[in-house]
C-alpha cells in the first residue's frame, strides 16, 4: 500500500511543551484526522528555520505545547468533510498560515501576511515536525512534478524572498543588489536578485565564509567578509556612477548591517528590510531622508508569493538544492540544531519514519 494511505493510531512529534529555554521534546501524540475543509499530509520533509531555533531558548513568541516545523512538504494521506479540490496522494507544500479572520482589509486585499488574527502553523498550531500533519485545504499548493519534496519543504524561505524582492520592491535586470547575512534567506535573496538579472554582491562576517563561498557558488558576483575589508570600498567598483547601490537587502538581523546598509545604498535607493532583531536597536535615522532612501519592511508571504516560488522552482531559475546541507531523521533533531546553531551548514531538513526522502 502507497505510504500515503498508510493511517496511524499514533505518531513521533517534535513539541514545545511549555514556555522557557528548552522543553523541547520528541513525543507519540495520536495522530491527528482532518476536520471540515481540512487534510492531512503525511510529511516527507520539513526544514529548520532560525525560528525553530528561536523557540527553541524561548526568545521568539509562540503558543506551547505546539509541534514545531512550518516548512515542510508531503503527500495527502487523507481528507476531511467538505474538501472541494485535494485528493489523496497529491503531493504537495502548505503555507504557515494556520487561522486567517478573512474580514480585515488586508485579508480582503489579500495582505494575508497582515491579518491581525493570523496564526501559524509550527508557531501557534501544530505544525510539521511530525509524521503527519493537519492543515487547511486552502494552504496547500500542489508540488510541479519537477519540485521535488526537498524542494517543496524549500518553498516557504523562497516565498519569503519572492515577496521581498518581487512583490514589496521590483527588483530589476542591470540593478545592483547587495545582501548583508548570508544565512538560508540572505542567500535565496541573492538567487531571487541574481534569476530577475541583478548584479549581486553578498557581504558577512568572518565566521560566514563557508556560506560565502556557497553564494559564490550560486551566482554572487562579489562576496565581502566585512571584518577584514570595508564595505563600501568594495562594492563602490559596481556602482560607482551612483554613489551606491540600488537595492540592499538586511537579512542579517544587526544593527551594524543597518547601517552599513545604509551608507552603501545610493541616494533614492531602496533597503528591505528582511534580518529581524533580537531587540530594539539604534540607528542614524536621519540617513533617510538625507539621502532619500526608501525603507521597505517585508514579512513572510502571501499566497502569490508561493505560487511565483514554485514556477521559479519549476523552471530551473532558481535552484535551490546547494543551500541543502542534509536530510535528517527526525529523531536526531537535536544534533540538527545544534549543527546549525554552530554555523555547521546552511539548511537541514528533518524527515519523519517512514518517509521516501532518504536521510543525508
Amino acid at each position: 500500500m502507497p505510504r500515503g494511505l498508510i493511517r496511524c493510531a499514533s505518531m513521533q512529534a517534535l513539541c514545545k511543551q511549555k514556555k522557557g529555554p528548552g522543553y523541547l521534546e520528541l513525543i507519540e501524540l495520536e495522530t491527528p484526522s482532518p476536520g471540515p475543509g481540512e487534510v492531512q499530509i503525511a510529511v516527507e520533509a520539513a526544514g529548520i528555520c532560525g525560528t525553530d531555533l528561536h523557540i527553541r531558548h524561548d526568545t521568539f513568541p509562540y503558543a506551547p505545547p505546539v509541534v514545531l516545523g512550518h516548512e515542510f512538504s508531503g503527500r495527502i494521506s487523507a481528507v476531511g468533510p467538505d474538501v472541494q479540490t485535494a485528493t489523496v496522494g497529491d503531493r504537495v507544500m502548505s503555507e504557515t498560515s494556520a487561522v486567517l479572520c478573512g474580514e480585515c482589509p488586508y485579508c480582503q486585499r489579500g495582505e494575508t501576511n497582515s491579518c491581525p488574527k493570523r496564526r501559524v502553523y509550527g508557531v501557534h498550531v501544530n505544525g510539521g515536525f511530525c509524521e503527519h500533519a493537519v492543515v487547511r485545504e486552502e494552504v496547500v499548493h500542489q508540488l510541479p512534478e519537477s519540485v521535488d519534496f526537498i524542494m517543496g519543504a524549500m518553498t516557504e524561505p523562497l516565498a519569503v524572498c519572492v515577496h521581498a524582492l518581487i512583490e514589496r520592491t521590483q527588483v530589476a535586470a542591470g540593478q545592483v543588489v547587495l545582501v548583508t547575512g548570508p544565512g538560508p534567506i540572505g542567500l535565496l535573496a541573492a538567487m531571487v536578485a541574481k534569476a530577475h538579472g541583478a548584479t549581486v554582491i553578498v557581504a558577512g562576517i568572518g565566521r560566514d565564509a563557508s556560506r560565502l563561498k556557497l553564494a559564490e557558488q550560486v551566482g554572487a558576483d562579489r562576496t565581502v567578509v566585512v571584518d577584514q575589508e570595508d564595505l563600501a570600498d568594495a562594492v563602490r567598483p559596481f556602482c560607482e556612477a551612483e554613489g551606491g547601490v540600488d537595492i540592499t537587502v538586511e537579512a542579517s538581523g544587526a544593527a551594524p548591517s543597518v547601517e552599513a546598509a545604509w551608507q552603501c545604498t545610493r541616494k533614492r535607493g531602496t533597503v528591505v528590510q528582511l534580518g529581524l532583531f533580537n531587540g530594539p536597536i539604534t540607528v542614524d535615522y536621519s540617513q533617510i531622508s538625507f539621502r532619500e532612501i526608501s525603507v521597505i519592511g517585508s514579512f513572510a508571504h502571501t499566497w502569490s508569493s508561493f505560487d511565483r516560488a514554485l514556477d521559479l522552482m519549476a523552471g530551473n531559475i532558481v535552484d535551490i538544492r546547494p543551500l541543502v546541507s542534509g536530510v535528517v531523521a527526525l529523531d536526531q533533531w537535536e544534533e540538527a540544531f545544534d549543527r546549525l546553531e554552530k554555523g555547521d551548514g546552511v539548511k537541514l531538513l528533518l524527515s519523519p519514519p517512514g518517509a521516501t526522502v532518504g536521510h543525508s
